[in-house]
């Protein structure tokens, strides 16, 4: 599928995959650098641990206007 025919979940799963598959390859080896950086903190790592903190907090839908059960007015 293409991008404009995706719905939000699916653009967060995306997102999501797409973030833990930089951390794969951004690992910090054991010498602690990034073996693609070259870096002792590596940016591209932290840009995608910022992706997965927001994916995990943002909700998709918003309850907040929908009216609770029982309620009939």
């Amino acid at each position: 599928m293409t991008a404009p025919f995706l719905s939000l979940a699916q653009i967060r799963n995306r997102l999501i995959l797409t973030a833990r598959w930089v951390l794969r390859d951004h690992q910090p080896g054991p010498d602690g650098y990034c073996p693609n950086c070259r870096t002792a903190d590596c940016p591209v790592a932290a840009a995608a641990r910022d992706v997965l903190r927001s994916a995990k907090e943002t909700r998709l839908w918003s309850t907040a206007g929908q009216p609770e059960e029982g309620d009939s007015g």
